[in-house]
């Protein structure tokens, strides 16, 4: 089943990690009702989508590689604990809720995106394959995580919107289909999808 989203406008910032800063705008989207389980990329589609397959643990797959990036530039960063509320939201994606996996570029090339906790933060990272194993991150979002009776948690999921999804766009609501996969970050419906277009990622606000 797929979401119809309703992009209404732009403005914002985003930040690549390295040597170059990613311009970021923000719009506000209407979705219809929640999708069912999307279909995992790593194993259902796109025969030309190169997949890693290493599992550095069970919960949380990475390729060394972005553990690697990770450590430079996230120190001493941990995969974050989730609310009550995020874990029930995420139910019904396949790809939920700590890492997404996706063509989000549109180089074929596997990419990844993954929430982690650094100190009292929660950070959203995404990583692009740019070359064959060599990845480049993306901070997409930075927030305090909820102190849950002396314990910090994170009270956000992420899950994959697919390439294709249908988009109505400005007043007139022109339909046109996502370029390429995108990250989609979700708390309590108030969702956000963050597109790479133009070599940036740009969020769109979601309201379901």
């Amino acid at each position: 089943m797929k979401k119809k989203l309703y992009l209404l406008g732009l403005l914002g910032v985003a930040v690549a990690c390295g040597p170059k800063n990613e311009e970021v705008r923000d719009g506000q989207v209407e979705v219809a009702p929640p999708a069912q389980a999307l279909d995992s990329v790593a194993n259902t589609r796109k025969d030309a989508l190169k997949t890693d397959k290493n599992d550095i643990s069970p919960t949380m797959p990475l390729p060394p590689p972005v553990l690697r990036r990770l450590t430079e530039e996230y120190a001493n960063w941990k995969e974050p604990a989730l609310t009550e509320e995020a874990l029930e939201q995420s139910e019904g994606y396949l790809q939920a809720p700590m890492v997404v996996r996706g063509d989000f570029n549109g180089d074929t090339r596997q990419d990844l995106a993954l929430q982690l906790q650094q100190g009292d933060d929660l950070v959203v990272v995404a990583a692009l394959q740019e070359q064959e194993g060599v990845y480049e991150l993306y901070e997409l979002k930075r927030d305090i995580l909820f102190n849950e009776r002396g314990a910090l948690k994170s009270p956000y999921y992420l899950y994959l919107m697919e390439q294709g999804e249908p988009l109505r766009i400005g007043a007139e609501r022109d339909e046109m289909e996502a370029e390429h996969d995108a990250v989609a970050l979700g708390i309590e419906g108030e969702d956000v999808v963050y597109l790479f277009e133009g070599g940036t990622f740009i969020s769109y606000g979601v309201s379901n």
